[in-house]
């Protein structure tokens, strides 16, 4: 499982999905049926040297958590101020000090990363990233989450990830206007990736547009933005795993109600700037 939420420079905390796929230089994502989730300017689970912020207390999210959302960002691990405040400082930074060569040897070979306290860039990760990732992953019972730039970044990076050239998505018409221009210009023009569009609500319409041995996404939004159509995301994760087909779920209008890692999607995706932010003042995504 994927989810995905777009992130402005790291200006806030959070992050979700059994894996999050967000902006990452050279990252591979590797699904095998697991979860994943993504946040917009971060990769997800899946090989990268990025900021894949997992809930590490315990083993609870190493598959998917089927506890309540509430419960699970109760249970997640809090970050406090850098000088003892209630809510975690932002981390300005683009670049962080190593005062030892060996330790810079091991941040490049990756034998030490964020997880361990170790930083270089900001681009890759930093603390404040990193947090929002452990939090989104709790709040979508995810293993992991990671950030991008913004909503598109990650899902471009998802599809991108996932489909690969001359590949096919089966995807809903009810979608948010960026990712139905993604679906619709600029992939067949550059990747030769082709969708086809169909009422998700059409348990049988969905079933009859996947290609056999082609299509590798169905792609929708658990409520549509912003038409309101609400997925049957069980339904659409049962008939799209029953012919090997990845289902990436667009969770941006219904974070907290709906949970599509617990109900069977393989990726989540959010924008942040909408319900996770509130306040129309952030461009991210996880």
């Amino acid at each position: 499982m994927l989810h995905i939420i777009p992130l402005q420079n790291q200006s806030f905390p959070g992050l979700s999905s059994d894996h999050t796929i967000a902006q990452q230089p050279k990252m591979s994502i590797e699904t095998d049926r697991s979860p994943l989730h993504l946040v917009g300017n971060q990769p997800g689970k899946i090989t990268t040297n990025g900021c894949g912020a997992k809930d590490d207390d315990d083993d609870r999210h190493s598959k998917t958590s089927t506890e309540d959302p509430v419960v699970s960002l109760a249970n997640a691990r809090h970050e406090f101020g850098e000088h003892g405040g209630v809510n975690m400082s932002i981390e300005a930074s683009a670049t962080f000090t190593v005062m030892e060569p060996d330790t810079l040897r091991r941040i490049c070979a990756g034998e030490v990363g964020p997880e361990d306290g170790f930083f270089s860039y900001s681009r890759h990760c930093n603390p404040t990233v990193l947090n929002l990732g452990r939090l989104m992953a709790a709040l979508e019972g995810t293993e992991a989450a990671y950030c991008t730039a913004s909503g598109m970044a990650a899902i471009s990076s998802v599809l991108l990830q996932l489909v690969g050239v001359h590949g096919h998505v089966v995807a809903s018409r009810s979608l948010y206007g960026g990712t139905h221009a993604l679906l619709t210009q600029f992939l067949p023009r550059a990747c030769g990736i082709e969708t086809t569009f169909v009422d998700v609500r059409d348990i049988k319409a969905v079933k009859e547009a996947v290609v056999e041995g082609k299509t590798r996404v169905l792609y929708f939004e658990s409520m549509s933005n912003p038409t309101l159509v609400v997925a049957d995301v069980p339904e659409l994760c049962r008939v799209a795993h029953e012919k090997g087909v990845t289902v990436v779920v667009d969770n941006t209008f219904a974070p907290m109600v709906l949970s599509p890692a617990r109900l069977g999607a393989d990726i989540v995706v959010h924008s942040i700037s909408k319900y996770i932010s509130g306040a129309a003042d952030i461009i991210a995504e996880r």
